[in-house]
């Protein structure tokens, strides 16, 4: 174009009018680049004429642009995506989507735009009650400022990606051509025509074509970047993390549940729906190297946390890590304060549900559910706090209603029972034994201590410490441990780990077992970390046949705040217990394991010393 060379360096761009009806020239004027700004009443006398005011921009500051200097992260929207943002439906399937780009914490750390090519959409709308309502709507959104010139360049490489010739296939190389120039780094659309060859786009043009879920987990990704980076975990070579933008297409291959009927857009609407929940709600990976291994999506309702996906690769380590999971899901619902943990997926396999029933989920209208309470309470004022689990937790009121109707020991287990089934609670009333017995420090960091083994460069075996349950060897004398018990674990000293002399875990005792090590060895060899000839021949002197001791404990809590032999000696004495230097176990009272077990969480007890 003759005009644009000439006065491309001297003007802003060109303005011009013309009728609203000439429409042959509307098509014109739309093929050039140039787009509507405004119109007029016409001096005619058909009131529905109207003198539309066009403009072709090159690219300089002009009256119509705005100048935004705010270090945002910028995207530009689709012109269904305003039409949406506009109004949204109820039943609208995107609505969740379309509702969290206006959600506070994204405005505030992204700048939306719109191309030209809205404005022409805008105008080709016949309805002119609802043009003059979006125009007011589109407002909101600054128009990009791009040098128009180029547009043609940049649209003839589309159309080797898009090849449509309809009037909407040259309206989206339209919009993406000026997204291009513009150098945003993000277009959001909900048009699978274009959203398909997305690829191939970011390749030749380094634009990224997404859907507003994505834009969440890319703007999410950017702001909380350490989120992302890969936090070991206690076993070697694991990592967990939030899933990155670029790795959220590869689940459903990975984690889709074929042999249950589970269908892929199901499972695709499931993280969907998920990512969209922003700061309510989480998809997270295991990786084992480089491998994603393991799947967990969840977000916040009320006072549950809700497991909407629960997924691991089927191989070797698969039920360590589905448990894994479970406990870091009971811990983030501590964390969150919530009372209950729900795992709604609907395609578990059998040996997943079992793990399930083994940490004291019941199955409930079709979700896997579980009371979590946390603290020492009295069982006077804790019936008070569990009425609101009577509905979704039958089995802890039917408890209650043990409790009250027992006597003697059976009243204790029974209260046990119920502290399990509430873990991490601890009940007052339970009065059950309890001991501190000492352990070597490298035992402790591979069968519980998760804090001192992500000390070590090398973590520890995963199978070991991700188990539920595990045991321990020890001699046979003193024979003064009783079962059920809680433990308290006291790390002995070594110079080399950084949590020894201290208390660094509470556990329960479920069985004591005595028998020739050899036998008793063979038997539980899958558990713990032991080797025949550097621990457990040592243990029975040599003899194969001599009698050792194997303690069998679950449910252990690792903990944040390690309690030094001084500081325990002083507790000893406050509760009137006597001096140790725990070579081997003793016996303690209840109130005194209350106590100690605080001050490892880091909470109050009031009852100290009472």
């Amino acid at each position: 174009m003759r005009l644009v060379i000439e006065f491309k360096y001297i003007a802003r761009g060109i303005k011009l009018n013309c009728r609203s009806d000439y429409q042959s020239a509307e098509r014109f004027w739309n093929r050039y680049g140039f787009q509507p700004k405004g119109q007029q009443p016409s001096r005619g006398n058909d009131p529905n004429v109207h003198l539309v005011t066009w403009w072709y921009s090159f690219g300089t500051v002009d009256l119509f642009s705005t100048n935004i200097t705010e270090d945002k992260i910028k995207a530009v929207l689709d012109f269904n995506i305003l039409a949406k943002m506009m109004d949204c439906k109820d039943d609208d399937e995107a609505r969740e989507q379309i509702l969290e780009l206006s959600a506070d914490w994204m405005v505030a750390e992204i700048e939306y735009s719109c191309t030209s090519e809205t404005t022409n959409e805008l105008f080709r709308d016949r309805d002119k009650g609802r043009q003059l309502k979006t125009k007011q709507f589109l407002k909101n959104f600054p128009e990009l400022n791009i040098d128009k010139s180029q547009l043609k360049a940049i649209e003839s490489e589309l159309e080797i990606i898009y090849k449509g010739k309809s009037v909407n296939d040259l309206s989206d190389r339209r919009q993406l051509a000026e997204t291009i120039l513009s150098g945003i780094p993000y277009f959001v659309t909900l048009d699978a025509g274009i959203l398909k060859n997305s690829s191939q786009v970011f390749d030749t043009f380094n634009l990224k074509i997404i859907e507003p879920y994505k834009l969440r987990l890319e703007i999410d990704y950017s702001i909380n970047a350490s989120d992302y980076y890969p936090n070991k975990l206690s076993a070697n070579n694991f990592y967990v993390g939030k899933v990155k933008p670029e790795e959220i297409s590869s689940l459903d291959t990975l984690f889709l549940r074929n042999s249950s009927g589970e269908k892929k857009q199901e499972f695709n609407k499931n993280i969907n729906f998920i990512v969209s929940k922003a700061s309510r709600g989480q998809v997270q990976i295991v990786k084992e190297g480089r491998e994603i291994v393991a799947l967990v999506s969840h977000y916040d309702e009320g006072n549950c946390l809700i497991v909407s996906a629960i997924r691991t690769k089927q191989y070797p380590l698969a039920q360590t890590i589905f448990m894994q999971n479970i406990t870091d899901l009971l811990r983030a619902a501590l964390s969150n304060e919530k009372s209950f943990l729900i795992v709604s997926d609907q395609h578990l396999t059998l040996a997943e549900k079992q793990v399930l029933q083994k940490y004291n989920f019941n199955e409930i209208d079709n979700q896997w559910v579980r009371g979590i309470k946390q603290g020492i309470v009295s069982l006077k004022d804790l019936r008070k706090e569990l009425v609101a689990f009577e509905r979704r937790v039958p089995e802890v009121m039917a408890l209650l209603q043990e409790i009250e109707n027992s006597k003697d020991f059976k009243f204790y287990l029974n209260i046990l029972s119920l502290e399990k089934v509430l873990w991490p609670l601890k009940i007052l009333e339970a009065e059950i034994p309890c001991f501190i017995i000492p352990i070597k420090p490298n035992y402790a960091r591979e069968l519980f201590d998760t804090k001192a083994a992500k000390s070590e460069l090398f973590g520890v075996e995963p199978k070991l410490i991700w188990n539920k349950d595990n045991v321990y060897y020890r001699a046979i004398a003193p024979n003064v441990e009783k079962y059920p018990a809680r433990i308290l674990w006291y790390s002995s000293e070594d110079k080399y780990s950084p949590r020894s002399k201290a208390l660094v875990c509470s556990s329960y005792l479920n069985e004591v077992i005595i028998g020739p090590a050899t036998e008793i060895f063979k038997k539980h060899e899958r558990f713990g970390v032991y080797s025949w000839q550097k621990d457990i021949l040592p243990l029975a002197k040599g003899n194969a046949h001599n009698p050792i001791k194997l303690l069998m404990f679950s449910d252990s809590e690792p903990f944040e705040y390690t309690i030094s032999l001084k500081r325990i000696k002083d507790v000893l004495a406050k509760n009137n217990e006597r001096d140790n230097n725990f070579q081997s176990p003793l016996r303690i009272k209840s109130t005194t394991f209350m106590e100690l077990y605080a001050l490892g969480k880091g909470t109050g007890y009031k009852n100290a010393g009472k």
